[in-house]
């Protein structure tokens, strides 16, 4: 690269003593917000930090950086605040959940009448309700944004008043989000077994399409399971149809970034033997799908296999773990993993009624007592206590087969403007 190519230095200043390159990664390595002061310094320092070739540095240098901040978030409905389970905010000075209320186009709004829908690098979508119509119907609008920028889009939704807001996908080029599409899933009276509905919108048109997708074996629509969102793959748990109480079920699982003529979902089983006393987890952690179980007060942890050519879909990450050797044998649920260790579990214990934060490699599990939040040196961590035991309970009573599945929120290695449709 030629030299001065990089600089932002004007050439009547003084050069620095350091070479230019070295200069570079130099500020690469800084966080993300203290690069963002930069910009407003000079024209050149605003055309070097917007450049690809620094974008690329400042990704390669930060993945899966152990300083990126992170949240489990609720799915919870209906006058609850948006809140987090569990969350991390090393590289930024509060906790993302903090970001999105007060809601900055809405800032006197009622925090209960805020919906966190789904979140996926870094954009989230949410809704915002302003009370019924004169038909009782909801009335509300909904935003695609980054919180942290404080960046946001309107998106109108479909004429269609039994379509559900579930999911966001994104599509990310070298460490962007370059469009991202919204899932509405609808049922129509004649879908049969092995067919879904839905609307998608896309942020490369602006519009919504209505669209089905098959799968190769008729399901149950078992439950009430939220998807887990991966990049631009959606998984959602789910039964076959002739399945008998003792299996586990199994992830149904399309990408929406597909060719538009590939209407098929794969069918992913999960892995064991279904049984009544099972308590699991779906979640990702280090690009991976990770599901979570404990059964016989035996905790496993299972990652996804890129490859099932040898018939097998999943693959332990460790050895399973007695749970009476780290003291916590008594009815304990999966919640999630860290986004960036997969050997960072966290659990609800109903026995303590708090979180449990375990390490698998170290086998230290440590109870959370109450809410609260501590630093680790690497930035904050904070527990919901009362929520956790409010959700936890809540799935308790309605169906101890379900599959936890929280949504994660990572904001993006790069923060660049919101896609936005083309008109």
């Amino acid at each position: 690269m030629a030299s001065g190519t990089l600089t932002p230095m004007g050439t009547r200043r003084r050069r620095s003593s350091f070479p230019e390159s070295v200069t570079v990664q130099i500020i690469a390595r800084l966080p993300l917000r203290s690069i963002a002061r930069f910009k407003s310094i000079s024209k050149q320092w605003r055309s070097l930090i917007e450049s690809s070739y620094f974008r690329s540095l400042f990704v390669s240098l930060h993945r899966n950086s152990s300083s990126s901040s992170w949240s489990l978030m609720f799915p919870i409905k209906f006058k609850n605040p948006i809140t987090e389970a569990i969350g991390f905010h090393g590289d930024l000075p509060k906790s993302l959940a903090s970001y999105l209320i007060p809601f900055q186009l809405y800032p006197n709004h009622s925090t209960l009448d805020y919906y966190y829908i789904a979140s996926s690098n870094g954009l989230v979508w949410i809704e915002v309700c302003f009370g019924l119509d004169e038909y009782r119907n909801i009335e509300a609008k909904f935003f695609v944004g980054n919180p942290v920028t404080q960046e946001w889009v309107e998106i109108h939704q479909p004429q269609d008043p039994s379509t559900i807001a579930t999911s966001i996908v994104t599509r990310v080029v070298n460490g962007v989000v370059s469009s991202f599409k919204l899932i509405n899933t609808t049922y129509e009276v004649n879908d049969a077994n092995d067919v879904r509905s839905m609307h998608v919108y896309s942020s490369e048109t602006g519009a919504w399409s209505f669209k089905r997708i098959r799968s190769p074996v008729p399901l149950q629509r078992a439950g009430f399971n939220k998807p887990l969102i991966l990049n631009g793959t959606v998984y959602v748990w789910d039964k076959r149809v002739g399945d008998d109480d003792t299996a586990p079920g199994v992830l149904v699982a399309y990408d929406f970034f597909a060719e538009e003529d590939d209407d098929l979902c794969r069918i992913i089983p999960l892995p064991g033997l279904y049984n009544e006393y099972v308590r699991r987890c779906l979640t990702s952690s280090c690009g991976d799908v990770i599901y979570v179980e404990i059964l016989d007060r035996r905790l496993k942890v299972w990652k996804l296999k890129s490859d099932n050519s040898d018939g097998e879909w999943w693959r332990l990450t460790r050895e399973e773990i007695d749970m009476a050797s780290v003291g916590f044998d008594v009815n304990c649920f999966p919640l999630g993993v860290n986004p960036f260790d997969t050997g960072l579990v966290y659990l609800w214990s109903r026995h303590h009624s708090c979180v449990v934060s375990g390490n698998v490699r170290t086998r230290e599990f440590t109870l959370r007592q109450e809410t609260e939040t501590w630093s680790d040196g690497e930035g904050k961590w904070s527990i919901n206590t009362s929520d956790s035991k409010k959700y936890i309970e809540e799935v308790y009573e309605l169906n101890t087969a379900l599959v936890i599945t929280l949504s994660q929120f990572v904001p993006p290695q790069w923060m660049d403007p919101v896609p936005r449709p083309p008109y």
